[in-house]
């Protein structure tokens, strides 16, 4: 899910982005990328937990359903993006461009993870809490 919303977010902010989210943090991340990539994540969750109710062993004894699923996504597709704000926010901070060089012209290595640290978060929460 956090994958599929970055995916969307980057389509379409990349495209149709005017609204600038946090110019001062993360200058390319518009409005219109972030609902974007909240709207993927909603039809992304959906899809994958009526596929996997549908066509293979039912997920967590068959409490997910594709509702269950796009509200997964909905949470998770707008709350995971705070955890790449949050890692600029600390880059900014510390004056860094970058967090690492392993990943050239990425920025770093953290920006490849920051959003699913968050979304793993939010997911094992929700799991947790709501479903079991």
């Amino acid at each position: 899910i956090v994958w599929a919303g970055d995916t969307g977010a980057y389509s379409i902010g990349a495209v149709y982005g005017r609204h600038k989210m946090a110019p001062r943090l993360s200058p390319k991340k518009s409005w219109e990328g972030y609902f974007a990539g909240v709207f993927t994540s909603i039809l992304i969750g959906a899809f994958f937990a009526h596929a996997f109710s549908s066509l293979g062993p039912q997920p967590l004894g068959g409490l997910i359903g594709p509702v269950q699923g796009a509200l997964f996504g909905l949470v998770i597709g707008a709350l995971a993006p705070l955890g790449d704000l949050g890692e600029s926010m600390f880059k900014r901070q510390g004056g860094l461009k970058d967090s690492s060089n392993i990943f050239p012209g990425h920025g770093g290595f953290l920006d490849r993870i920051d959003s699913w640290i968050w979304g793993a978060a939010i997911g094992y929460f929700l799991i947790q809490y709501f479903i079991l």
